[in-house]
């Protein structure tokens, strides 16, 4: 399986993603919840314009599936980043977040 977020940026034209109801909204357009229930990896492609993804974006949509996956470890061998390393500790950062909230 395959997620592009440049599906998300609107043509290019959004460099930023942010915002739990956006999370949320992008959880549900890819069904993340059927996806952490699969065996496959899935692979996440995250393009060079978006510079930005908020903790509260990463929360949104993926604190559920830290809790279905049960660990950080976990969520990373489900889902494969292709992001910039800078977006990629962003990524990190709202995950730890969401440990926190959710334990």
């Amino acid at each position: 399986m395959f997620i592009d977020f440049a599906d998300l940026t609107g043509g290019g034209r959004v460099r930023n993603l942010s915002g739990h109801d956006k999370g949320q909204a992008a959880r549900a357009r890819y069904d993340l919840d059927a996806l952490d229930a699969g065996s496959a990896p899935v692979e996440i492609r995250v393009p060079a314009e978006i510079y930005a993804i908020s903790g509260s974006f990463v929360q949104g949509m993926f604190a559920q599936s830290l809790v279905t996956l049960g660990s950080k470890e976990a969520f990373f061998a489900h889902y494969k980043f292709d992001a910039d390393s800078d977006v990629l500790r962003q990524i990190e950062r709202g995950l730890a977040a969401s440990r926190l909230a959710v334990a």
